[in-house]
C-alpha cells in the first residue's frame, strides 16, 4: 500500500474517533501488507477513552519510524484531526448579580417599633384596626414622632449600609446610585401601607328553587 493510501486510512480512523466521541480508533483495524503487519497488538489497547489523541500520535510515530509514512504526512493527519475536532461551546456570560433592596433595609417592622417606642404587641392592634404605620407615627406627635421622621430614619439607615458596601467593593457606585431610589420607594410604601386584609367578596345571591307545577 502506498504512503498516500496509508495517510488516508489513518486519517479516516482519526475522523472516526472524533465523530464517535472519544472511542479511540473504534473502526480502525490494523492493516497488513504481504511482507509484515504494520500495527501489532490488539486494537483494544488503542481504545482508551481518555487518551485517544496520544495513542493515535504513538501509532503514527511508529509508522514514521518504519518508513510507512513521512513526517509531513503524519503532521497532515494530525492537523486534519485537529481541524475535524469540534470547538468547545462557549460558556454563557455570567450575569451580574442584582443587589437586593431587602438586604439593605432589614427588618422594617422592628425598626419602626423601635422608633415609635412601641413593642410589636402594642403596635399590632393599631395596624389591625386599619391604621398605617404613618398614622401611628403622626398620632405620636406629642412625643416628637412623625411619619416623615420615621421614613427619613429608615432611609438613612439603609443608605448608610449601601455606602458601606461600596466602600468595601461589594457594590459599584453605579449599583448604589440605582439602588437608593428603590430603597426610598420600598420604605415609603411600607410606612404608608394599610395592613388590614381586604374585605371578602359578598356571596352570590341564592336563586330561589322553582315552585312545583300543579
Amino acid at each position: 500500500m502506498t504512503g498516500k493510501k496509508w495517510a488516508l486510512a489513518v486519517a479516516a480512523g482519526a475522523i472516526t474517533t472524533t465523530l464517535v466521541g472519544g472511542v479511540a480508533l473504534a473502526g480502525f483495524q490494523p492493516f497488513a501488507t504481504s511482507e509484515h503487519s504494520i500495527l501489532t497488538g490488539p486494537v483494544a489497547g488503542l481504545a482508551e477513552r481518555d487518551q485517544p489523541k496520544k495513542m493515535l500520535q504513538a501509532a503514527l510515530d511508529g509508522l514514521v519510524a518504519k518508513g510507512t509514512i513521512t513526517p509531513a504526512q503524519e503532521d497532515a493527519i494530525l492537523q486534519a484531526l485537529k481541524d475535524a475536532t469540534p470547538s468547545p461551546r462557549p460558556k454563557p456570560p455570567v450575569r451580574p448579580s442584582v443587589p437586593s433592596v431587602r438586604s439593605f433595609i432589614g427588618d422594617l417592622a422592628r425598626a419602626a417599633s423601635a422608633y415609635l417606642g412601641l413593642s410589636r404587641k402594642e403596635l399590632a392592634p393599631q395596624l389591625r384596626s386599619g391604621k398605617s404605620i404613618a398614622d401611628v407615627a403622626n398620632g405620636l406627635s406629642a412625643q416628637g414622632k412623625s411619619a416623615a421622621g420615621l421614613t427619613a430614619l429608615l432611609t438613612k439607615t439603609a443608605n448608610d449600609k449601601v455606602d458601606q458596601a461600596v466602600a468595601v467593593n461589594r457594590l459599584t457606585a453605579d449599583q448604589a446610585a440605582a439602588l437608593k431610589p428603590k430603597i426610598a420607594a420600598e420604605i415609603s410604601a411600607f410606612v404608608q401601607r394599610s395592613f388590614t386584609k381586604s374585605a371578602p367578596r359578598p356571596a352570590a345571591p341564592v336563586k330561589p328553587a322553582p315552585s312545583p307545577k300543579p
